[in-house]
């Protein structure tokens, strides 16, 4: 059986680290490099996949995956 979905299935609420969305149905996990385990919304997890180093600290994650286009 899949646990990833556990906190889900125990009505556990949690937001993204990055951007604060709160639709559970949208949310994934992401790992920061120390292994730590960090809720994340699906955009996110893809950008965090696909950046070219894991962050470190949530703060770092933030940093590294907010809005980066030009106004």
């Amino acid at each position: 059986m899949r646990m990833g979905n556990l906190e889900r299935r125990n009505g556990t609420k949690s937001a993204c680290a990055v951007c604060g969305l709160s639709d559970e149905r949208t949310l994934s996990y992401t790992r920061l490099e120390s292994g730590e385990r960090i809720t994340v919304c699906g955009s996110h997890k893809i950008a965090h996949r696909r950046a070219d180093r894991l962050a470190r600290t949530t703060d770092e994650l933030r940093t590294m995956l907010t809005e980066r286009r030009a106004s």
